[in-house]
C-alpha cells in the first residue's frame, strides 16, 4: 500500500507545476463505500471458487480534480477492506491528466492506476496517449482518450497493447432534487500473451456507471453499477453495486 501513497504524492507534485495557470473549477470530497459483488448479474460462485459474498467489502477514500487554461487533472485513493482484519486489506491509487495541445482541446493524456493489496498483489497501469476535452456544455462534460499501455504486475511487465477510455457526467435537477450521474470506462485491446492468460483474452472492458443524489451542497449518496469483461483475473462478464455516501468538500 505504501507504493498506492508514493504514487499518489508523485502525481500531486507533477500536477503543481502547471497548476500556476487559470484555475476554472475544481471539486473534491472523501467516501464510504460498499461493494457488493453477490447482487451482480454476471457473477456465481463456481466462478470465483468459492462464497462470491465473501469479496464484499467496506471502502473509504478521497478524490478530487480541476481544471485550468491548460487542460484537467484527476485523482483518487482507495483504502480496501476496512471491515477486515489486517493482512486482508488493499489500496488503489489513480491520476489522470490532460494537457491541452490545441485550442479546440486535443490533449496530451496520460495516467496511472496501481493497486496493492497486503496479501502481495500487485499492478501498476500506466498510458499515455492523446484525448479531447473539447465536448461539453452546462451541466456536463464526456472526455475520451486513447493511447499506448504498460502494465507492472506480479511476474508481468512491459508493453501491453492499448487502451481507449472515456469519463462523462450530467448534473441536473429532479423536481427540487439535484442528481448526478456519470460513467468512466476503459477497453484494453492487444495486451501481450502473459497478461492475456492471466485476463481470459487478449481484450478487456472495465467500468462503471453511477447516479449521485447531491442531498445538500456537502453530502451525497448513491449507486455505482461496476463492470468488467476479461479483467480483475476473471473471465467473461462480472459486475457489482456499491453503495456510496459522500462528503463534498
Amino acid at each position: 500500500m505504501r507504493k498506492s501513497v508514493v504514487a499518489l504524492s508523485v502525481l500531486a507534485a507533477a500536477a503543481a507545476v502547471p497548476a500556476q495557470a487559470e484555475y476554472l473549477y475544481g471539486f473534491g470530497g472523501m467516501y464510504a463505500d460498499y461493494q457488493v459483488w453477490n447482487q451482480g448479474f454476471g457473477n456465481d460462485d463456481d466462478n470465483f471458487g468459492g462464497d462470491i459474498s465473501d469479496r464484499n467489502q467496506a471502502v473509504i477514500g478521497i478524490e478530487g480534480g480541476a481544471g485550468f487554461t491548460w487542460g484537467q487533472i484527476y485523482g483518487f485513493y482507495d483504502y480496501e477492506g476496512v471491515d477486515r482484519g489486517t493482512g486482508d486489506r488493499g489500496a488503489s491509487t489513480k491520476g489522470t491528466i490532460h494537457y491541452n495541445l490545441t485550442d479546440s482541446g486535443v490533449s496530451l493524456y496520460a495516467q496511472v492506476y496501481n493497486t496493492d493489496s497486503d496479501a502481495g498483489f500487485h499492478e501498476q497501469n500506466r498510458v499515455i496517449g492523446l484525448g479531447y476535452t473539447g465536448l461539453k456544455g452546462d451541466g456536463w462534460a464526456f472526455t475520451p482518450f486513447i493511447g499506448v499501455h504498460e502494465i507492472n504486475t506480479n511476474g508481468i511487465s512491459g508493453a501491453n497493447g492499448g487502451m481507449a477510455g472515456w469519463v462523462g457526467f450530467y448534473n441536473t435537477n429532479i423536481g427540487s432534487q439535484n442528481f448526478t450521474f456519470s460513467t468512466w470506462g476503459e477497453y484494453e485491446f492487444g495486451r501481450q500473451d502473459a497478461y492475456a492468460a492471466v485476463q481470459g483474452d487478449d481484450w478487456g472492458l472495465n467500468g462503471s456507471v453511477n447516479a449521485m443524489w447531491n442531498i445538500t451542497q456537502n453530502w451525497s449518496t448513491g449507486v455505482l453499477y461496476r463492470y468488467t469483461v476479461n479483467k480483475l483475473a476473471r473471465e467473461d462478464y462480472q459486475d457489482l453495486m456499491i453503495y456510496r455516501v459522500q462528503y463534498n468538500f
